[in-house]
C-alpha cells in the first residue's frame, strides 16, 4: 500500500468514515515472516462436551492457573503470557490454548481435566502451533478490541459478566455464528478470535504510585461532577487564571451508586491483562474483511450498562495490520490498558457447552479418559436394583393374573448325546414340538395384544 492510500485509510478511520479495513495478500514472504514468529510451545486442543463447561467453570480454571509476575511500587514485572484461541478451520469451530512455558502447559492440562472432565483434551506433538494456516494467493484481514472507557482510571470499569446483569445466553453463541458465516457461500474463510491473557499481581486492584486504585475509581463514581459546557470550556481558554475546567459536583444517582459498587466488587479478585484480536484468512479480500468485521461486532454482547463499559473495534490496515499479525502469531501482548478481574476474564476465556447452540462446533463424544461416550450410563446402572427397579408398574408387559414375570417358552435345544436315544423319529418329533411351540407362541401373542 502506498503512502497516499495509507493516509486515506488513517484519515477515514479517525473521522469514522468507511470501515478502515484493508486486507493483505498472502505472499511467500509474509508466510515466512509470520511463521517465523511462532513460539517454541505446544498447543492444548480441547473438544468441549455439550453437557459441561461455560463461563462459571472458567472462573475456577483461571483462578487455578493464575501465576503472576512480581509486583512493585511503580508497577509490576510482566508475567507469563498465554493465549486462548477460538478457531474456525475446515468447517469446524475448535478451541486451543498456547501456554507460555512447559510447566504452565502441564498445569493447564491438569486443570482442564479437572474442571472439564467430559471434554477431550489433546496436546500437540509438535512445537510452534499456527494460529491460522496461510496459503499463497489468499488474503488476511484483522482487527483488535479495546475498552470504550480507558482513560483516567476508567479502564478499571468492568465489562458485563456472570455476576453483573448476567448472560441470558453465552456470548460465544453469536460470536461463533459469525465466525462460521453463511453456509451457502462458495468462498472459504478461516477465522480466529485470540485472547492473550497475562496474570496480574495479586494487588493489581490497588493501582500504583502513578495510577488510580479500584477504591479511588469507586469513590469518584459516588461523587460525580457535572460535565463542562462549551461556554465553560471557552471561558477557561480565554481566562485560565479565573476559571477552572473542573465541573461542579452533583448528587450521585442510583446508577452512579450501582456503578460504584460494581467497580468496588473487583477488590481482591485475581486479575488478568488482556488483548483481544480477530484474524481472518480468505480466498477473497472482501470476504476476509467482512467476516472479521461481523465477528468483532458481536462483542457488543459484553456491554455493561451501569458503568457504560464495553468494547470498541479498531480495524487494521497495512503496517498496523502487519504488526498485529506478528503479535498474534507470536502470542505477544501489547499494552492497551485492558485489565480485568477473573469474573470478567472468564466471560472471554472459557470452554462453552451446548448453550451456544452452534452446530459446527467440534464437540467431544467421549471423555478424556477413553472412548466411552461422555454421557453413557455406567455398567453398574443396568444391574443396580435401586437404579432399574423391578416393581410391577415398571414392567414392559403386565398380565392380569401374574405377580411375576412369566417365562413359559419351552426349551428348543437338545443335547447331541441324546440323539441316539431319540431314534429315527427324532426329527419328526422335533418338528411336532416346533409346531406346538409356534401354536402356543401365537396364542401368547394374541393374549398380549388383547
Amino acid at each position: 500500500m502506498g503512502l497516499g492510500k495509507r493516509t486515506v485509510c488513517a484519515t477515514k478511520q479517525k473521522l469514522g468514515l468507511g470501515d478502515g479495513y484493508e486486507a493483505l495478500e498472502v505472499t511467500p514472504e509474509l508466510i515466512e515472516q509470520l511463521y517465523g514468529e511462532l513460539p517454541e510451545r505446544k498447543s492444548i486442543a480441547v473438544q468441549p462436551s455439550k453437557d459441561g463447561g461455560g463461563p462459571k467453570d472458567a472462573i475456577d480454571l483461571l483462578t487455578a492457573v493464575h501465576n503472576p509476575g512480581r509486583g512493585g511500587v511503580l508497577g509490576s514485572a510482566d508475567g507469563p503470557t498465554h493465549s486462548f484461541e477460538m478457531r474456525y478451520i475446515n468447517g469446524l469451530v475448535g478451541f486451543q490454548w498456547v501456554m507460555a512455558t512447559t510447566e504452565a502447559q502441564k498445569q493447564m492440562q491438569r486443570q482442564l481435566e479437572t474442571f472439564y472432565p467430559d471434554a477431550h483434551i489433546d496436546v500437540s506433538e509438535h512445537d510452534r502451533p499456527a494460529l491460522l494456516p496461510l496459503e499463497e494467493g489468499r488474503y488476511v484481514a484483522g482487527a483488535y478490541l479495546r475498552l470504550r472507557k480507558r482513560s483516567d482510571g476508567k479502564h478499571l470499569y468492568p465489562i458485563k459478566h456472570m455476576d453483573i446483569e448476567g448472560f441470558e445466553n453465552d456470548p460465544y453463541g453469536s460470536i461463533t455464528a459469525e465466525m462460521i458465516g453463511e453456509r451457502e457461500s462458495d468462498t472459504e474463510t478461516d477465522l480466529s478470535v485470540q485472547t492473550i491473557f497475562e496474570p496480574a499481581p495479586a494487588d493489581w486492584w490497588k493501582g500504583g504510585l502513578l495510577s488510580s486504585s479500584i477504591d479511588d475509581i469507586a469513590d469518584e463514581l459516588k461523587s460525580p461532577r457535572k460535565d463542562e459546557s462549551f461556554l465553560h470550556a471557552l471561558k477557561y481558554e480565554l481566562f485560565p487564571e479565573k476559571y477552572e475546567i473542573v465541573g461542579e459536583e452533583r448528587e450521585a444517582s442510583n446508577k452512579d451508586k450501582q456503578a460504584s459498587n460494581i467497580v468496588r466488587e473487583q477488590r481482591g479478585e485475581k486479575g488478568f491483562r488482556l488483548n483481544l484480536r480477530i484474524i481472518g484468512v480468505s480466498d477473497d479480500p472482501e470476504s476476509a474483511v467482512q467476516r472479521v468485521a461481523e465477528t468483532a461486532q458481536q462483542f457488543d454482547g459484553y456491554y455493561e450498562s451501569k458503568t457504560e463499559q464495553g468494547f470498541e473495534v479498531v480495524p487494521l490496515y497495512d503496517k498496523p495490520l502487519l504488526a498485529e499479525l506478528k503479535r498474534a502469531y507470536g502470542r505477544v501482548r501489547a499494552d492497551r490498558k485492558m485489565i480485568m478481574g477473573v469474573r470478567g476474564a472468564a466471560g472471554l476465556i472459557h470452554i462453552p457447552n451446548d448453550d451456544i447452540n452452534t452446530q459446527d462446533v467440534d464437540w467431544s463424544l467421549t471423555s478424556h479418559a477413553g472412548d466411552v461416550p461422555a454421557n453413557a450410563p455406567r455398567f453398574s446402572e443396568f444391574h443396580d436394583a435401586g437404579v432399574v427397579p423391578w416393581e410391577k408398574e415398571r414392567r414392559s408387559v403386565e398380565f392380569e393374573d401374574a405377580d411375576h414375570w412369566e417365562y413359559d417358552i419351552p426349551a428348543t435345544w437338545t443335547d447331541p448325546e441324546e440323539y441316539d436315544d431319540l431314534g429315527v423319529d427324532a426329527g419328526r418329533q422335533e418338528s411336532d414340538d416346533d409346531r406346538e411351540l409356534d401354536d402356543r407362541g401365537s396364542e401368547r401373542e394374541q393374549e398380549v395384544s388383547a
